[in-house]
């Protein structure tokens, strides 16, 4: 499955902020029920990179084009929330995104990366995971980092109710570079990227932000800036081999 090219942008907020953004639009943003119907749920990730951590270096670097492989496991222990994992590439072109994914069982995901036979699926699913293989082998990705946090996610829509954009608010979130098996809801990570009180928003849309949400970020001097989850981890706390010239 290919997720179209989209903008989007990234935001460190305060949870106050957050807060009286979500406040400044009643009736207009909605909880996602994607993840359930409060739009809250947990999100786990495995990160892969090459041993001279080439997915950090080439965000470090800027590159232009630039693809990143996880696994990414959604669900609760309760089942409240149906567990699903998720093997994927984001690509980043430029300013314009996509991510390409692969539902497969945890087991299968891993055994996947690990070299196993894929499963026989649809050709979409095929050509996804043939990139994937490809990054695996020619660029030497392997696990390298698990990150976890809570996901707050929202609708913005407008009067008629149609969809304007898509924003995540992510807080909580930690991550750990020892025991890359990742679990779903996973509790094992204790190191902290973010500073207490603080998340991060996503903005996501294929068009451009409407004009009243961009002029409350303004006016609030919330302004976007460059930031990965990874790279972060890393940066913070992950081995860094010296960027070659």
């Amino acid at each position: 499955m290919e997720i179209a090219a989209r903008f989007e942008l990234k935001y460190i907020l305060s949870l106050a902020e957050r807060d009286a953004l979500l406040a400044h639009f009643p009736g207009r943003l909605l909880p996602d029920m994607l993840g359930g119907p409060t739009g809250h749920y947990p999100v786990v990730s495995l990160y892969y990179d090459s041993a001279d951590r080439k997915c950090y270096w080439d965000a470090w670097r800027g590159v232009p084009s630039r693809r990143k492989l996880r696994l990414r496991l959604y669900g609760t222990n309760d089942g409240a929330i149906p567990a699903a994992t998720f093997l994927e590439i984001k690509h980043r072109d430029g300013g314009a995104g996509a991510k390409r994914r692969v539902q497969l069982s945890l087991g299968q995901a891993i055994a996947f990366t690990n070299g196993a036979e894929a499963l026989e699926t649809t050709p979409a699913d095929a050509r996804i995971l043939a990139e994937a293989r490809q990054l695996i082998s020619a660029e030497g990705f392997q696990p390298a980092c698990v990150i976890r946090y809570d996901r707050h996610a929202y609708r913005l829509v407008d009067e008629a109710g149609h969809e304007q954009l898509r924003l995540t608010f992510d807080q909580g979130i930690r991550c750990r570079f020892d025991d890359l098996t990742p679990r779903t809801e996973d509790d094992g990570c204790t190191l902290p990227v973010l500073h207490a009180g603080q998340c991060l928003m996503e903005v996501k849309g294929a068009t451009a932000a409407p004009y009243d949400f961009a002029r409350f970020l303004s006016g609030h001097g919330i302004f976007p800036r460059p930031f990965s989850k990874y790279s972060e981890s890393v940066r913070q706390y992950g081995a860094t081999p010296a960027l070659s010239a």
